[in-house]
């Protein structure tokens, strides 16, 4: 039985070459010739060939128009084989074309043509209904599946987040020796995903799929803890570590009793106003909120990110505070029975345990140390309108103004803390 056969490549001394090789054969015969893609699938529509050889990259775009007009063939004329001639010896451009487990197609490197019986043995095959893949590309595709098993573990453990660090722990090995495989993979999935492979397209979208969890839940998280510990949660690095921070308190002076003649409602506006303003504030200043306490603020700086003029920043903020809160009381609260509100700070600079404390199922980011307790005590001794500040706080900040104001007894501590008022 003769074999008909279609060719498509736009290098004439290619085509020519190969069609006088293969009408040197008993069994062959080439019925038509293509030079660019739209041609080749005419070509073949009008003369039903049983096989068409096409060049994997032709015009119009040089692209893979081979592979395209391969699975086109495929899937318009069940009875027509393909055999793709590639200069590319990369096994990711075989797995574009033979990933979707269609039979009737071949890729062969063009190097094969000078060993006539190669393309002739593929042409035959392919005429079957089998397929064939060139010595070279099937020897790489069985080491691919040798590290395939390695590819899904890797992918794996990204798409749940882990990092270098944990990746090298649980794969008993260096930092280094994961990043070059992470590097080398996605090497390998960005070729096989622009080829047209599916389990590389496949592998793609499941990290993104990762990735958008991830950056939903953060940012869920940042509705409900600041973001920079919201940004420490979505990565897991919430352990505990010493840093040095500077802790400010603020709270609204007698608010209790200009409470009582408030409705909750009014409570709830009024504090929510000022809370709001206050942490604004404290973001725009690089600090990270601890929590709210009623109508009270508790601040830190240099947690859990190092800042290394945290007390700068701190005095800044709290200066900032009080003139907002000015602001505030110009604009009014609404409430006839209150005219203007006005606020005490405290802060405090020294060393602090940071990170995720709790227990019970619910953990919460927070400092904890005696630096704190300064700060809140240092609070408490501040007017309306006032700002006190430890020593340690105002000569690590010397472009601050602030005046010494006397030693201040602070419970639990045998040593009363100098203390400073800051001039805004």
């Amino acid at each position: 039985m003769t074999i008909r056969v279609v060719l498509g490549e736009d290098n004439v001394l290619v085509r020519e070459g190969v069609r006088a090789l293969l009408d040197s054969y008993d069994d062959m015969e080439v019925v038509g010739v293509a030079a660019d893609a739209p041609t080749l699938l005419s070509t073949a529509a009008e003369h039903a060939p049983d096989v068409v050889v096409t060049d994997i990259k032709m015009p119009p775009n040089f692209h893979l128009e081979g592979i395209d007009c391969a699975h086109t063939i495929r899937a318009s004329q069940p009875g027509t084989g393909v055999v793709v001639l590639s200069a590319h010896d990369d096994e990711a451009y075989a797995i574009a074309l033979l990933g979707k487990g269609q039979s009737g197609l071949a890729y062969l490197l063009k190097d094969r043509i000078a060993q006539g019986d190669e393309l002739v043995r593929a042409i035959r095959e392919v005429a079957a209904g089998g397929s064939a893949v060139d010595p070279t590309i099937a020897e790489r595709l069985a080491g691919r599946r040798e590290t395939a098993e390695g590819d899904r573990e890797i992918l794996d453990m990204m798409s749940q987040g882990l990092g270098y660090e944990a990746m090298a722990e649980r794969l008993g090995t260096t930092q280094e020796a994961v990043d070059r495989r992470v590097t080398e993979l996605f090497r390998r999935m960005a070729t096989e995903a622009e080829g047209g492979s599916t389990a590389a397209v496949d592998g793609l979208k499941r990290l993104h799929a990762a990735v958008v969890q991830k950056e939903t839940t953060a940012s869920s998280l940042r509705s409900y803890v600041p973001s920079q510990v919201a940004d420490h949660l979505a990565t897991g690095e919430m352990a505990q570590q010493e840093l040095e921070v500077t802790v400010l308190f603020s709270d609204i002076r007698g608010f209790s009793t200009i409470a009582e003649r408030l409705s909750a409602r009014q409570i709830a506006e009024i504090v929510g106003r000022h809370l709001g303003a206050m942490a604004e504030i404290v973001v725009e200043h690089g600090g990270t909120i601890d929590k709210f306490q009623g109508d009270a603020v508790m601040a830190i700086f240099g947690a859990p990110d190092p800042l290394p003029d945290h007390a700068e920043r701190a005095l800044r903020c709290a200066i900032a505070m009080q003139a907002r809160q000015v602001d505030l009381n110009a604009e009014g609260w609404g409430a006839d029975q209150l005219e203007s509100l006005h606020v005490g700070i405290g802060l405090n600079t020294g060393l602090v345990i940071a990170g995720a404390v709790g227990g019970g199922g619910r953990l919460e980011y927070t400092v904890i140390g005696d630096a704190v307790n300064i700060a809140q005590r240092l609070q408490s001794e501040a007017g309306g309108g006032e700002i006190v500040a430890s020593a340690s706080t105002v000569a690590a900040a010397p472009g601050v103004p602030a005046e010494p104001i006397g030693a201040r007894s602070v419970k639990g501590r045998e040593e009363p803390v100098e203390a400073y008022r800051v001039l805004t």
